[in-house]
């Protein structure tokens, strides 16, 4: 059974790298690609390398089982929110969901979690 997957912010370093892999996989199918400066172009246009994956860089996450947020640090939780709202299952690269206690971010990351109502649900 084929997973639709997306990416959420394949132009970074890690977006790139999980578009690569994923695309290799046997189970995966990549279905939606976001990326925040590059919306309507193809994605080997912005990334020759990965020219062979034939997908358009959409400004919102298509439909999709699961989701990768390449995002960085303290700026994933509104996009993993939009997706757990919509019932997608998220991976989260960044650190926005790494530690189980909201208190915790402000003294390892100098930030305050904006939805510490999900940080349960995190694994």
């Amino acid at each position: 059974m084929m997973v639709k997957v997306g990416i959420i912010n394949v132009t970074g370093y890690v977006g790139m790298e999980l578009a690569r892999l994923l695309h290799q996989h046997p189970q995966v199918e990549l279905v939606s690609i976001t990326g925040r400066s590059a919306v309507g172009q193809r994605l080997g246009e912005v990334l020759p390398h990965l020219a062979d994956i034939d997908l358009a860089i959409e400004p919102e996450l298509g439909e999709v089982t699961l989701v990768f947020s390449a995002l960085p640090h303290k700026t994933s939780v509104e996009a993993v929110a939009a997706a757990l709202e919509r019932g997608i299952k998220v991976i989260d690269t960044s650190a926005d969901f790494r530690l189980r206690e909201a208190k915790e971010y402000q003294r390892w990351y100098d930030f305050t979690h904006p939805a510490p109502q999900l940080l349960g649900e995190a694994v």
